[in-house]
């Protein structure tokens, strides 16, 4: 299988995509996929999306949620969400001269990505396998707890049932592996920073690379080579 640089929720933070896609480069990975949030929150949104059209694998970026608001509504946002949406939504926008600029391209693009793809037993979504752009799947969970109301045991087990072996996600910034056979956490300071794949149905989180919200300021992305 080929090496594959795996980022995800960049939220328009270029000083961040730049210093991941510089030590990607000397990784010497073969492909990058984006599991999504290319915008949203920072100020970059047009240098993040040309970025990621440029130096992403065709057809292996996903839509996030805060890449679906920038283009429609940002529903169910809170305030600083959604007022960065709709900021993001303005400077993004294609119009009378997007044709010359780029931005119409750009816009087509953005609006144009899937919500999910998979690749033989791997899957890869934004957030959840059940919710493609919206669910948190958090290390609570495997606790059994919850901040919204949802039973977690549910959670886990209808998200894992849509699982054939791997599933990659982003969404949460928290970066980390919930495996199947016993739903537990495992946090990058016990991995090691490596996990090797195995029998057991995994949900791996790749963290975030422009907003990382788990205590550890660095940008965080992964590295898949079909066997750790």
């Amino acid at each position: 299988m080929r090496r594959i640089a795996l980022i995800s929720d960049i939220h328009s933070n270029m000083a961040a995509l730049n210093a991941v896609l510089k030590d990607i480069h000397e990784q010497h990975v073969d492909a990058i996929y984006c599991l999504g949030d290319v915008v949203g929150y920072g100020p970059q949104p047009v240098d993040a999306m040309a970025t990621v059209l440029d130096v992403c694998d065709q057809g292996r970026v996903i839509c996030g949620n805060h890449d679906h608001a920038s283009i429609y509504e940002p529903i169910g946002f809170n305030a600083e969400a959604r007022q960065a949406a709709i900021w993001t939504n303005k400077m993004i926008k294609s119009g009378p001269l997007g044709f010359l600029t780029g931005r119409h391209k750009r816009w087509k693009w953005l609006k144009s990505l899937p919500s999910s793809f998979a690749e033989g037993d791997v899957l890869y979504v934004h957030a959840s396998p059940r919710n493609h752009m919206e669910e948190y799947i958090l290390e609570e969970h495997t606790q059994g707890r919850s901040y919204l109301g949802e039973d977690p045991q549910q959670l886990l087990d209808e998200n894992f049932a849509l699982v054939d072996h791997t599933c990659f996600v982003g969404h949460t910034h928290r970066p980390g592996v919930v495996t199947g056979d016993d739903y537990n956490w495992h946090g990058l300071p016990a991995l090691n920073y490596r996990w090797t794949i195995d029998e057991r149905k995994t949900i791996i989180n790749v963290g975030s690379v422009g907003q990382p919200r788990d205590g550890d300021p660095r940008s965080c992305y992964v590295i898949f080579d079909g066997e750790s």
